[in-house]
């Protein structure tokens, strides 16, 4: 049975480069929908990066910058009940220092939670969307999110959910340790979906959430159909990695790791850009004047999907400080590819002694070089073990169709 109308809120698909995973969910979700209207923060369009839009989608754009605007018409806000609990609940969570930050933050995040939720209900009166029969899905626990539970707290008619992935959910992994109205979120929304046991444990504990409140689990997934590149063909050893080249994927700790490595004929694939692509070229350039290396920049997944394929990876690293559960780990496990990876966030619901190896949060980069010599040190039947290891907790696992068809499930019943 199809339902009515699915609306997702997200921030760049399918306009632009950022939030590629959301392609193959919808190649799963969007035919269980008669119409999908995706309302995302991107205005522009390249056709080169060759998104998937569903035949029934329809792609509407909000200003981020109109919700900017104006922000002393929500002074009001600070005196409702809402603002009030949320504020009481910052001053409990953190110490005296931050707490004018968070209320600025608070302020902000409402302000464009207040705007956002005015803009859906004229887009629902634009379209004909029919409330009774639709899904409100934010792609991120943000204000969003916010917005949605805003509106659900007023109607509980009505279906809203959010996923909740890494930076949207670990409020202690930021500069300021804090993220607001979790609570309300949480307590307000049909279903709060975290992609991972790791963040849904952490609501538990950071938000308390109401004994009405729906938290639950639902692992993102890959689509890949090409066959996993199992055996080696060459002498060289190819490492790969993917992430934005942000301070928190912590890419200098890759090029380090890599300087130590006493391995010949070495070679070094980054997929990924971000603020920090000069200065990691730079840092590169210095210390790995025997490797070869390249900065791919920002790839489409189903390009990284064909370079795994056609060429033999024996490795992929991820060092980063905070993460949900990357999909650039599915992915690699999708082609068979061990994982070496830190101990952060839901990685170690991925990654385990049967396909690669974890690193502590709080790693020397000795042990890193460690856990890729021991690899490296392995006979080809026991590197042929863990590839086939690494190929089928993918498919067990996080194998797109199976893991988005259980979504489905979870957003039209909450």
């Amino acid at each position: 049975m199809k339902h009515n109308t699915l609306i997702l809120l997200c921030d760049s698909y399918p306009l632009s480069a950022g939030e590629f995973f959301i392609d193959d969910e919808m190649r799963v979700i969007a035919p269980k929908f008669d119409k999908l209207l995706i309302y995302t923060a991107s205005s522009g369009s390249d056709e080169n990066l060759n998104r998937f839009v569903p035949d029934n989608a329809e792609v509407v754009s909000f200003s981020r910058q109109k919700f900017e605007a104006g922000k002393l018409k929500s002074i009001f806000r600070i005196f409702t009940p809402m603002f009030i609990a949320e504020f009481f609940f910052a001053l409990k969570k953190l110490p005296l220092k931050y707490w004018l930050s968070a209320f600025k933050i608070m302020y902000v995040d409402i302000h464009r939670a207040t705007n956002l939720k005015k803009e859906l209900v004229v887009l629902c009166k634009e379209k004909n969307v029919d409330l009774a029969d639709c899904v409100f899905y934010s792609y991120w626990h943000d204000y969003k999110a916010l917005a949605l539970a805003m509106m659900r707290s007023k109607n509980q008619n009505l279906k809203c959910v959010a996923r909740a992935h890494r930076w949207d959910v670990f409020a202690d992994k930021n500069k300021i340790p804090y993220l607001p109205f979790k609570k309300f979120i949480v307590d307000n929304l049909s279903n709060t979906i975290s992609i991972s046991k790791a963040g849904k444990e952490y609501f538990y504990e950071y938000v308390k959430p109401s004994p009405s409140a729906a938290i639950s689990v639902s692992y993102l997934g890959k689509i890949n159909d090409r066959k996993p590149l199992l055996e080696k063909r060459s002498n060289e050893i190819l490492i790969c990695s993917c992430s934005t080249l942000t301070p928190v994927k912590l890419v200098d700790r890759i090029i380090e790791v890599l300087s130590l490595l006493n391995v010949e004929n070495m070679h070094w694939v980054h997929f990924g850009d971000g603020p920090l692509r000069e200065e990691l070229l730079q840092y590169a350039q210095k210390m790995l004047p025997n490797v070869q290396y390249e900065f791919k920049g920002i790839v489409p997944n189903n390009k990284i999907l064909d370079f795994y394929a056609r060429n033999y990876v024996d490795l992929f690293i991820n060092l980063s400080s905070s993460e949900g559960i990357p999909v650039s780990i599915m992915e690699a496990l999708s082609a068979g590819i061990p994982v070496v990876a830190t101990d952060v966030g839901g990685t170690a619901e991925a990654v385990n002694e049967g396909n690669g190896y974890l690193i502590h949060a709080e790693f020397d980069n000795a042990d890193v070089v460690k856990k890729i010599n021991a690899y490296l040190g392995l006979s080809d039947d026991e590197k042929l073990s863990y590839r086939r290891r690494a190929y089928r907790f993918w498919r067990e696992n996080y194998e797109a169709e199976k893991n988005y068809e259980v979504f489905c499930r979870i957003i039209i019943d909450s």
